[in-house]
């Protein structure tokens, strides 16, 4: 087997095991880790419209319809008519919604955390991030990144 596809199925491995662990933290606060980002999104962005969040997030390539009814359904996000335009409805997090996203930010600093210590223990993390960062110019997820202000 030659060392690209080595690479991408143990890269693909790695994220799987990561977002694993992410779902264990997250589990006690009932949200999966593509409904955390879906509510960290609208928390720095709200409101915005269903097609402006699928072009913010990360973690859905397709319309995040799915992802925001369960949030609706869990009471968390709520759809309201926009106040620029009265024809277009846009997301807002409900107080509930609003009172989830410190926690789900203390338990992504605690995993990321562990996750930069382990990478500079046995890599450097700025090495493994200015590579990635190479492969991922011109995509839409280096657009998604910057658009997010997480690509500096």
């Amino acid at each position: 087997m030659d060392n690209g596809t080595r690479f991408r199925y143990i890269f693909r491995s790695a994220e799987k095991e990561a977002m694993k662990k992410f779902a264990a933290a997250l589990s006690h606060l009932n949200v999966t880790p593509n409904q955390s980002e879906v509510l960290l999104v609208l928390y720095e962005n709200e409101p915005v419209s269903l097609k402006e969040l699928g072009e913010l997030l990360i973690c859905e390539q397709k319309s995040p319809s799915r992802l925001v009814q369960g949030l609706v359904e869990k009471g968390l996000i709520y759809k309201g008519t926009s106040q620029s335009d009265a024809r277009y409805s846009v997301l807002y997090l409900t107080k509930e919604g609003k009172e989830i996203v410190p926690k789900i930010i203390e338990k992504e600093r605690q995993f990321d955390k562990e996750l930069a210590q382990f990478l500079e223990k046995n890599l450097g993390l700025e090495q493994m991030m200015s590579v990635l960062k190479e492969y991922l110019k011109g995509t839409s997820s280096e657009k998604k990144l910057k658009m997010r202000s997480m690509w500096e």
